[in-house]
Parts: C-alpha cells; sequence; structure tokens
C-alpha cells in the first residue's frame, strides 16, 4: 500500500525512525481497510494483512494490540473518508434538490462500485455488534444529519420545501432514503433512480412530479 510518508522515504531521504514507524502503521491500515472490503470483516487475517502491506507479520502485533484493534481503526478511518464527500456535498450544496441530485448522478454513474462502498457495508454490519466501532461512526452519521437538517431548514425558509415539519425528522428521513437506495442497487444495479428521485423531489416540495 503506497502513501505519502512512504512516497518521501522513496525519494532519496533515509527517514527517521518514528517516519519509518507511521509509515508502517498506516500501511497496514490501508491494507485492512482494503481486505475488509474485499473479503469482509470476518475473512481477513493478520497474515493477509502484513502481506498486503509488505511488512513482515510482527509489525501488526509491534504496532497494534490485536487484530480487532487494527481492523476497528482502519475501519474508521477509511469510514471517515469515505463519508467527506457526502459531508462536503450536504454543507456546500444550494438546496435539497441539488443535494439528490448530486447523489443520485453519483449512483447513476457507478459511484456504488467503488470498494469504499463495500468496506461501509462490512463496517455498518460488524458496529451494529461493536460499540467502540459504532459510537465514532454514529458521531459522524449525525454530523451529516446536522448539516443536512441546517440544508432543509433553509428550503423551508424560502418555501422550496414544505412547512411545519422538523427539519431534523426530514433530514433523517433523507439520509436513510440514500442508505436505503444504496442497497437497493448493490442487489440490484439495473434499477432506475431516477424516478425516485423525482418522487422524492416532489414529495419533498409538496407537489406532484
Amino acid at each position: 500500500m503506497d502513501n505519502p510518508q512512504r512516497r518521501r522515504i522513496r525519494a532519496g531521504r533515509r527517514p527517521s525512525t518514528v517516519e519509518q514507524g507511521a509509515a508502517t502503521r498506516q500501511a497496514l491500515l490501508d491494507a485492512a481497510a482494503a481486505l475488509i472490503a474485499e473479503t469482509g470483516w470476518c475473512a481477513v487475517t493478520t497474515r493477509a494483512i502484513a502481506a498486503r502491506a509488505e511488512v513482515p507479520h510482527g509489525a501488526v502485533s509491534y504496532h497494534f494490540a490485536s487484530k480487532d484493534d487494527l481492523l476497528r481503526e482502519a475501519a474508521i478511518s477509511a469510514t471517515r473518508r469515505a463519508l467527506a464527500a457526502p459531508l462536503a456535498l450536504a454543507a456546500q450544496a444550494g438546496s435539497v434538490a441539488e443535494l439528490l441530485s448530486g447523489t443520485f448522478a453519483w449512483y447513476a454513474a457507478g459511484g456504488l462500485t467503488d470498494p469504499a462502498v463495500a468496506q461501509l457495508l462490512e463496517t455498518a454490519r460488524e458496529a451494529a455488534r461493536d460499540q467502540a466501532l459504532r459510537a465514532p461512526i454514529g458521531a459522524d452519521l449525525h454530523e451529516y444529519r446536522k448539516a443536512l437538517a441546517d440544508l432543509v431548514r433553509r428550503d423551508q425558509e424560502r418555501g422550496a420545501l414544505v412547512g411545519g415539519v422538523p427539519a431534523d425528522g426530514v433530514a433523517a428521513a433523507i439520509a436513510a432514503l440514500l442508505d436505503g437506495l444504496i442497497l437497493h442497487l448493490v442487489l440490484d444495479p439495473d434499477l432506475d433512480t431516477r424516478p425516485a428521485a423525482a418522487a422524492v423531489l416532489g414529495l419533498l416540495a409538496g407537489e406532484p412530479r
């Protein structure tokens, strides 16, 4: 697995012990996240992680207390990277319609083939059983829903969305819809999301589409 620290090391400057350790640790995290997506959480082994990271197997126990700690940290880090784009879109979109259009366009363009989606699904399943994994990811999802609720509230104030409905509730419903569509598209890749996008926008605006 490549990372900025390893690239600097290969550039010719002799790395410090701290830099070497940081690079090895990051390589293990990247390898673990990739294997979670490819093989499923339960099938990942420390030997496979070390081989994928191109480091000695002993490096795993040197940098992490256990395989569970390594997988948990890798999953949290990878999930936060995956959620960064949706969070930025929710924060920067000018309207709920813009946010939904951008998200549905990403779906239609094959965004669900990104390995990050498989990693997210695996992590979500494991998080249901692991509070230490669930808590930080839940906090990030809370921030996403908060940004989405702010967007809903602005749309309601300017009359673009039906008023009198709690913005937090609308945001949670939209987030759940988008997550649910991921599941449908994973299981049925030929699903056309355009009618769903039109229906959702129509319902939120209080008018048929």
